[in-house]
């Protein structure tokens, strides 16, 4: 199969890359595997938008995060008429924290922006939500809220499909570069392609000629089962200041693929070391080591919800791809080979910007974003060590 240009990896920014592409007309390929049906047993790569629930927002202290998601946020409604498929859910967000640094960067990002939001304190809330006195609160209103990763990348597919890209649910085992350009191999397939993006997740250094400067880490996930609808309950960030966690985000209950519904907890854990090997996050991904935070987590949730009834709970790991800059590579780092790597725990929110920008960048073939810079999303080759605090910025 010959094309102009094959996308790698059909996670959340890699799909977003490949919808944006074949509106253009180009022939495109999008090539990787689907989420595995038994985790336990699977042999391959492995990505984190195996769920659905992820917190979307429009605030952030970084300048560059907040355009992105706003963005992103634009375009879900489109996304949604587009495709069929509803993944988004404009619930509010609740944001929770302490740090005045934090707090003064978020309140100039929001003023820049002009995202309509209410700032308080934690003394002030009413209702079924609890957080230690004197947190300093904010909250951005719908369309702020949650979205589900796994049918906003079936609507991506899905329009993209509809626009004309192939799909080939595979790994890919390699990329050469061949006279004319690239020569990609996936099982017993090979594709030609004029130009190819990586959009590999945790990992995207298996696949670049020289490595970048990025770290994988593992977050685990609490998933607690309710019976109904915890009534007017926001996305949550909530910004911890004692170990061993750094952050924590709240997502509402959603029903997930097996029927049930489940409020989902997520954090940076202090005690997270890096993965070095594609082994270790193997086994981190297909096994149980995240249930040795259960405890700690589920304290955590019942802190925040002291009066809600959970009928189980159960444990889920996932993959954080950090990168020396704390934003994504949008790069191109040899002739015709593209990046849009390192989703430092912010992209599911932002991913249809982000694939919006390598598209573009794939198909001008050079940085025409007027409003963000090309220096801060260049890719960084070498080596990156994240420091043990608080990594997500927010």
């Amino acid at each position: 199969m010959k094309v102009d240009v094959a996308v790698i990896g059909l996670g959340l920014v890699g799909s977003a890359a490949l919808r944006y592409l074949a509106d253009t007309g180009l022939s495109v390929i999008g090539i990787g595997p689907g989420e595995p049906d038994d985790p336990s047993t699977h042999q391959g790569p492995f990505a984190s938008h195996y769920d659905s629930g992820r917190v979307t927002r429009r605030i952030d202290a970084e300048r560059e995060w907040a355009i992105l998601a706003s963005r992103s946020i634009d375009q879900y409604r489109a996304l949604e008429q587009r495709s069929g498929i509803p993944f988004h859910t404009p619930s509010g967000h609740l944001f929770v924290r302490q740090d005045q640094a934090g707090i003064d960067r978020q309140r100039a990002v929001a003023a820049e922006l002009d995202i309509p939001i209410t700032w308080g304190t934690t003394d002030e809330l009413v209702g079924n939500l609890r957080f230690p006195s004197g947190f300093t609160t904010l909250y951005e209103p719908a369309p702020a809220g949650h979205i589900d990763p796994r049918c906003l990348i079936a609507a991506q597919l899905r329009i993209a499909d509809a626009h004309g890209a192939s799909i080939l649910r595979r790994p890919v085992h390699g990329i050469k570069r061949s006279k004319g350009g690239f020569v990609i191999s996936s099982g017993p397939t090979t594709v030609r392609a004029q130009q190819v993006l990586v959009a590999t997740g945790a990992y995207g250094n298996d696949l670049v000629p020289e490595p970048l400067a990025m770290s994988v880490r593992p977050e685990a996930v609490i998933l607690g089962e309710v019976l109904s609808p915890i009534e007017d309950m926001p996305s949550i960030i909530y910004l911890l200041e004692s170990p061993p966690f750094d952050d924590s985000y709240f997502v509402p209950p959603v029903r997930y693929p097996n029927g049930r519904s489940y409020l989902k907890m997520g954090g940076s854990h202090r005690g997270a070391g890096m993965f070095t090997t594609n082994d270790e996050k193997h086994a981190w991904m297909s096994g149980n080591q995240a249930d040795a935070q259960l405890d700690q987590m589920r304290e955590i949730v019942q802190s925040v919800l002291p009066d809600q009834d959970f009928l189980s709970w159960h444990m889920k790991p996932c993959l954080i791809t950090d990168t020396a800059s704390g934003l994504p590579y949008v790069d191109e780092i040899q002739d015709g080979l593209f990046v849009a790597l390192g989703g430092n725990g912010h992209a599911a929110k932002s991913s249809d910007a982000l694939g919006a920008l390598a598209a573009s960048l794939v198909t001008e073939g050079s940085w025409r974003d007027s409003q963000l810079e090309a220096t801060v999303f260049a890719a960084i080759h070498g080596t990156f060590t994240p420091d043990q605090g608080s990594r997500h910025g927010n």
